[in-house]
């Protein structure tokens, strides 16, 4: 075999075994994101056995989608009035989901995590997004890191009062990838550590929604 030909067959077979593996990992992203909302859907089911529970129902859908609608239902507490799940059904389809939050409160009734995830409009292959925020309280401040169902710290936000003045505090993904590995970065000062420090770097268990 002439040598050009021999590098050609080898390009040939490694894109061919690296097209395998991309198929690979898109199928394990399927399967991991899908699995992540229907176990939102469980722990919605688990949360409102034995609750006071009162369910709004209403429809809606998107102004350039034509003949396409979704079904909402508000679970809402009825000791506390907290939203426990916003679901919105895909269409007339009564087991699909077309978005769902879940929201976790505190003994206070603050929010300390919620769980999203959400397909577009007729499209049920995976979702397109999924959410994880853990939130974090101190004194007059209110934080929160988002993460995905695949465990990237996409978000982190925080606003409220610190030494008296307002503060309103939002990184993203690129952000936050970029400011980790400044010298000098908001990541060392100390209005962030003040905002951030209770919360975890990684998702760790709460990428199993509880």
């Amino acid at each position: 075999m002439k040598p050009i030909l021999t590098i050609i067959m080898f390009c040939l077979v490694f894109a061919s075994q690296a097209h395998a593996e991309q198929i690979k990992e898109e199928n394990k992203h399927v399967r991991s994101w899908n699995d992540f909302a229907h176990k939102i859907l469980a722990l919605h089911q688990q949360k409102i056995q034995n609750r006071n529970i009162k369910v709004e129902k209403s429809k809606g859908g998107y102004p350039h989608i034509k003949d396409w609608h979704y079904k909402e239902e508000k679970h809402l507490d009825k000791d506390t009035g907290n939203l426990i799940t916003l679901i919105q059904w895909d269409g007339d389809k009564a087991d699909q989901i077309h978005s769902i939050e879940h929201y976790v409160y505190d003994k206070q009734g603050r929010v300390i995590r919620d769980f999203t995830a959400a397909y577009l409009p007729s499209y049920h292959n995976a979702p397109t997004q999924t959410l994880i925020s853990l939130h974090a309280y101190e004194k007059d401040l209110h934080a929160f890191r988002t993460f995905d169902a695949s465990g990237y710290r996409i978000v982190e936000r925080c606003q409220g009062k610190y030494q008296g003045k307002s503060l309103q505090m939002l990184l993203d993904e690129d952000e936050i990838a970029e400011t980790q590995y400044d010298n000098d970065s908001v990541m060392d000062t100390a209005s962030y550590k003040a905002c951030f420090s209770s919360l975890p770097i990684e998702v760790g268990v709460y990428l199993e929604p509880q």
